[in-house]
């Protein structure tokens, strides 16, 4: 078991290498003065240009500690601790005190909030993340306080400060911890919170114990009250020759801080270091905390630590819940606890390995991929695990776009987990196969859920996807069977919604989906109307009926149109498949019946893209359009654009590829990559180019967006991964893996997010002073399609039904890789190396094979069938 001073030790000298520029080659630099460090956590020193953050918890709950000091945490709507602005004081902190002459020199043990006028000088402050749990270090005054957070899988936090006197002469000091929690089902605090809020503080049966209790009366409704509780238990221990001098508590936030005008910045009670008088209980005219104040004499080479417990339950209905809240505290076995999930992580791992070797040259660091792979697994998952609310605002629910993407990637890594999320979200849609553009998961049965019940078209499109390809990998059909329930719209404008008595199987749900495509085709084109909006949905103006006499017009999305060119191909495949394979209660003429249908429009479909999709400049060059308006009265992304502009758009051509479309004979194969090369820019390839501007007719609010930020002519990365995916599939890793270097943000000088997750965007507008800023990182659809992008390209793990095709891409810019993946109840290891031979072979447990050409991909590839597997399989390429 890892012992927490041996590693808060280890920590602490790899800080100093760092800081000394003494670090070892399998230390890695990221921007943002962040590190990987050999065992694959992530330390970062304090910086002005940005903030790292990570999210702790399980099953939708999000605990986020940044490198800052910030913590909030949320399911859903309920939140037990609320999130700070910039600059507002946290709602969880810690300090320590040192006695001057008249008062307290005060050290914050966070890098919030920033204590006015504090003189403790040479303050080294550095955060670490690990998978299990943060570690806040500050090392000031010959002390080390060292802050560990952790959350356990029942929502407990658990807060362990370890200081160590580091000198060889006793030190005195005061040690104090203020928790500020919300513990209410609401998105912001008011006024009125703090009348319905009461904190007490009970005194253990030792000094070193105590236990703060708190009551939050919450309304649910007219008719229902209910209580929330949290408990807040204390233990300190101390080492050999030191001593408690003396213990304070307070539940009075005016009484730690100095009252209305003041805040933690200038707290007075930690200038003082004293409350002057016992306030152990807290209600309606004051914010109850609970804060404490604990003086110490710390022998010289000696210790103390504090254990700090925070749960809570809510929806209370009898006044002694709280009791069962109410522990004892055995720091042995908070650590024990700590270990057991770190070896949980560790086991985690093994499910999806990936490592990669040196790099052909100074631009590719494979340790450095290899660390980040393995937290763009962390985001992928967190991704499909939201339950909403992931922001903490009221329009932040579960997309279905988003969830089904990241559920494609996480099916790789855990495909029950993804089955169990499918059948969840399967259940939002309609008996009609619409899916509402986000949902939220009901508090009960008795409540409707909020729903987003805006036509962005492509929806549905994610969901084919993405369970084709869950069935092609774990091979389990008996998802097919399973009942899923639906919703009815009641109204569409207020998004009003009842749970539909209607319970069906998921194939079922899956031809309703398509049977709504099928039913939003444009007559005249044989495309798929764009009604609110595609993929890009700042672009929410091709939609639009032109005579306001309907709610939308024939507009056309060519991004959509491809996808459900592909969807429609992956369903003829798979309704062929089942009427061989499998026993169902669908005859194969009701099969037939639906092939046919389907093959029908997948005819009308490539008659309209080749007709109306295709366009023609002045000098006979063609060019892909993102889609058009209204009777085609306008075209977006072509050579002259509402704006007069002539403009690229960069889903468009990569779905002509990704699609399967680029197969058909017209590849337009020169005219993709001149169009990329149109597009793209330092940080990659921009969703369009030019910008839209002000007042660009037909587009909807996309030009509202500064230019060069989000969709509006920057790198949304999102477009710019669909992009690579597409530049993979025509056979040019090369471009490929040039674009991909620029996304990743560990490639760049500086980041203003997390630099070991993937961002949503790349910005660049110079007037603004934008120069790769990034809006948000962890909650982006980017991190999927980057996995899928190394999984499926990169390392060339492509699952059919029946096995799967192992087709690295032909240039790889590394000498080696290997990847460990469990595919249907077989662990499969796969091995690359460059040997310089000249050509590509396989070898399958010792036996060399040449595999077939694909002139496509332009790489050599081998079909392995499931049949043929063992349950454990050893893979060799070599090139």
């Amino acid at each position: 078991m890892k012992d927490i001073d041996c590693y808060i030790e280890y920590l602490s000298e790899q800080y100093k290498k760092i800081k000394e520029g003494t670090v070892r080659k399998d230390c890695s630099r990221l921007p943002g003065n962040t590190y990987f460090l050999e065992d694959s956590s992530i330390l970062c020193i304090p910086r002005s240009d940005g903030d790292n953050r990570f999210p702790y918890g399980q099953q939708g709950f999000n605990f986020w500690a940044y490198a800052s000091g910030y913590m909030h945490a949320n399911e859903g709507l309920f939140s037990p601790f609320l999130r700070a602005s910039e600059g507002q004081e946290p709602k969880i902190a810690f300090f320590a005190g040192f006695q001057e002459k008249e008062h307290f020199s005060v050290l914050s043990l966070l890098a919030v909030p920033n204590i006015e006028n504090s003189t403790v000088q040479e303050v080294d402050r550095y955060t670490v993340f690990t998978k299990t749990c943060v570690y806040y270090i500050t090392e000031a005054m010959n002390m080390r306080f060292a802050l560990r957070v952790f959350i356990d899988d029942q929502n407990h936090m658990y807060f362990t400060i370890l200081g160590q006197n580091l000198s060889k002469r006793k030190k005195r000091l005061y040690f104090s911890s203020y928790i500020n929690p919300y513990l209410c089902t609401s998105i912001y605090e008011n006024a009125e919170n703090q009348w319905f809020r009461k904190a007490e503080f009970v005194k253990g049966s030792m000094p070193e114990q105590g236990t703060f209790i708190f009551r939050i009366n919450e309304d649910l409704s007219r008719t229902v009250s209910v209580t929330n509780y949290g408990v807040i238990n204390r233990k300190i221990e101390l080492g050999e020759e030191s001593h408690l001098m003396q213990q304070e508590a307070s539940t009075s936030r005016y009484q730690f801080v100095g009252g209305v005008y003041s805040s933690l910045h200038t707290a007075i009670a930690l200038k003082a270091g004293t409350f002057h008088e016992k306030r152990h209980i807290t209600a309606f005219n004051d914010i109850a905390i609970a804060g404490e104040l604990m003086h110490l004499e710390i022998a010289p080479e000696k210790s103390f630590r504090v254990d700090t417990i925070f749960r809570y339950s809510i929806h209370s209905k009898h006044s002694q819940d709280y009791k069962r809240l109410v522990r004892d505290i055995k720091a042995s076995g908070i650590d024990e606890l700590v270990h057991q999930y770190e070896v949980q992580n560790a086991l985690e791992n093994q499910l999806l390995r990936v490592a990669f070797g040196e790099g052909i040259n100074n631009s590719y660091d494979g340790n450095l991929l290899t660390h980040f792979f393995t937290y763009l697994k962390k985001q992928v998952e967190f991704c499909a695990g939201i339950k909403g609310y992931a922001q903490l605002s009221l329009g932040s629910l579960i997309g279905i776009r988003d969830i089904f993407q990241a559920i494609e990637g996480m099916l790789f890594i855990k495909p029950d987990q993804a089955r169990n999320k499918m059948v969840e979200a399967l259940g939002f849609i309609t008996p009609e196969g619409r899916c509402p553009r986000q949902y939220s998961l009901p508090v009960n049965d008795m409540v409707t859920p909020a729903m987003d019940l805006r036509q962005f078209i492509d929806q549905g499109a994610w969901v084919i996807n993405t369970i084709i390809t869950y069935l092609k990998f774990t091979g389990d059909f008996a998802l097919l069977d399973q009942v899923c329930g639906y919703y009815e719209i009641l109204d569409d404008k207020k998004n009003l919604v009842k749970k539909s008595d209607k319970e069906e199987s998921v194939l079922l749900h899956m031809l309703h989906i398509m049977d709504y495509f099928i039913a939003n085709q444009d007559p005249a084109t044989g495309c798929i109307r764009a009604l609110y909006g595609d993929w890009n949905d700042a672009l929410d103006g091709l939609g639009v009926s032109s005579n306001g006499q309907m709610e939308f017009g024939s507009g056309v999305s060519v991004m959509v149109t491809l996808q459900v060119y592909q969807n429609l191909q992956d369903m003829i495949e798979l309704l062929r498949f089942l009427s061989t394979h499998e026993e169902t209660t669908h005859t194969n003429h009701t099969y037939q019946t639906i092939i046919h249908t389907y093959e029908n429009v997948l005819s009308r479909i490539e008659e309209g893209l080749l007709k109306y999709a295709m366009i023609e400049g002045d000098n006979k060059e063609k060019r892909i359009v993102h889609g058009w308006g209204d009777n085609r009265s306008y075209y977006v992304g072509s050579y002259q654009d509402p704006d007069g502009k002539s403009r690229d758009s960069l889903t468009s051509n990569a779905f002509w590829v990704i699609s399967g479309f680029y197969k058909k004979g017209a590849t337009m194969r020169e005219e993709i990559l001149t169009a990329f090369s149109r597009l793209d820019s330092r940080y990659g390839l921009k969703t369009f180019e030019p910008y839209f501007l002000p007042n660009t007719y037909g587009v909807g609010r996309i030009y509202k967006l500064p230019p060069g930020t989000a969709e509006n002519g920057a790198t949304y990365i999102h477009a710019t991964a669909f992009g690579i995916m597409a530049l993979f599939f025509m056979g040019e890793p090369e471009k490929a893996w040039e674009q991909l270097m620029k996304i990743l943000p560990f490639t760049h000088e500086r980041v203003s997010c997390s630099p070991y997750v993937m961002p949503n965007s790349y910005g660049y507008n110079k007037e603004l002073h934008i120069d790769g800023e990034s809006m948000l990182d962890w909650q982006t659809g980017s991190s999927n399609v980057v996995l899928k992008i190394i999984i499926r390209f990169v390392l060339g793990f492509q699952p059919e039904y029946g096995g799967f095709y192992l087709q690295p891409a032909a240039w790889i810019p590394f000498t080696s890789y290997q990847m460990d993946i469990i595919y249907q109840g077989r662990l499969i290891h796969i091995r690359y190396h460059n040997v310089s031979a000249g050509k590509r072979s396989f070898v399958i447990n010792q036996v060399r094979l040449t595999g077939i050409y694909d002139t496509f991909i332009k790489a050599h590839k081998l079909w392995i069938k499931l049949s043929d597997l063992e349950k454990e399989v050893d893979i060799l390429i070599e090139d």
